[in-house]
């Protein structure tokens, strides 16, 4: 067993200090809210701005420990490109490419370079590019399965597949790329509803020694995380090709549970219920994975384990 701790963030949230698409609170409230609600940390993700916090001891304590970061918000003609920089040294900004995976590249390296983790936000938000287009590319860290703005089809539409079929195309091409689930969070006034971009639908869950940037940065990089809309693990361990898992249960609700295993090309490897897994990657597979549901309608998300 791991002497680890688990450590509930969130990787995209907006706030007013961002004048492309503000959300409406000030970034100290904002993560006011998160520390209210749990989170141990956070990124202040705005766009193409890099959000600082300097506050006294006393502020600092009412934040969840901040990690520095923004989202790159470019554009190849009218077709959004936005990533995720997490973790970045200085402000990114945007780049522009000749052509929409030459601007998804020169993006993805300029936070690179910039000392972060790449990640590529919501695929379906105005159907902006799929699993093609990723593949094309190399060096993005993420990208988000689940995004918890109302526009971002996030299911998928038509002949569009969902964002996690996507994650799993790009994974079965020999892609190595972690999936996270975010809040993308604008409004923390007034209602919170369906149609409003409302924090609190999505976030990771990280391994880690302790809350440094260092150490979580350092753990999110080796995969040591998974994605939720709500499940929790109390055990995920990865030994060798194995699997193992226990959830943490809802025992007011009464909730029931559904894992899938999945393996390239989102092939279902095998499904059981219950409140405990444990599954064995045959070496006939390139990777597996697993999808957990719960019956009230929330995931979870663990990370790829390679057959190598």
């Amino acid at each position: 067993m791991s002497n680890k701790n688990w450590f509930k963030g969130n990787l995209h949230t907006h706030t007013s200090a961002s004048e492309r698409g503000p959300g409406d609170t000030p970034p100290e409230h904002v993560s006011e809210w998160y520390h209210e609600h749990d989170y141990d940390f956070l990124v202040l993700s705005d766009h193409n701005h890099r959000t600082i916090l300097d506050g006294t001891d006393a502020e600092r304590a009412k934040w969840p420990h901040l990690i520095p970061g923004e989202e790159i918000t470019a554009a190849f003609g009218e077709t959004p490109v936005h990533l995720g920089g997490i973790g970045t040294r200085e402000l990114v900004g945007q780049r522009e490419g000749r052509t929409l995976v030459e601007t998804l590249q020169v993006n993805i390296d300029a936070i690179g370079e910039a000392g972060g983790l790449a990640t590529l936000n919501h695929p379906n938000f105005r159907w902006s590019y799929s699993d093609r287009e990723i593949v094309a590319t190399h060096g993005a860290w993420a990208m988000e399965v689940f995004n918890g703005h109302p526009g971002v089809n996030n299911e998928g539409g038509g002949a569009s597949p969902s964002a996690e079929s996507i994650w799993d195309r790009v994974l079965a091409s020999g892609h190595r790329m972690f999936g996270v689930a975010t809040d993308d969070a604008h409004h923390f006034q007034g209602e919170f509803g369906p149609r409003r971009s409302n924090p609190g639908r999505g976030w990771i869950s990280v391994r880690a020694d302790g809350m440094s940037d260092e150490s979580l940065l350092s753990a999110m990089e080796r995969g040591d995380f998974y994605a939720s809309t709500g499940v929790s693990f109390a055990e995920l361990e990865v030994r060798g090709r194995e699997i193992i898992m226990e959830l943490e249960t809802e025992t007011e609700l009464q909730l029931k549970y559904r894992t899938v295993f999945i393996g390239p090309n989102g092939r279902e490897l095998w499904t059981t219920s219950g409140n405990s897994a444990r599954f064995t990657l045959s070496r006939a597979e390139d990777y597996v994975r697993a999808t957990v549901y719960a019956s009230n309608g929330e995931k979870a998300w663990t990370q790829p384990v390679f057959g190598d």
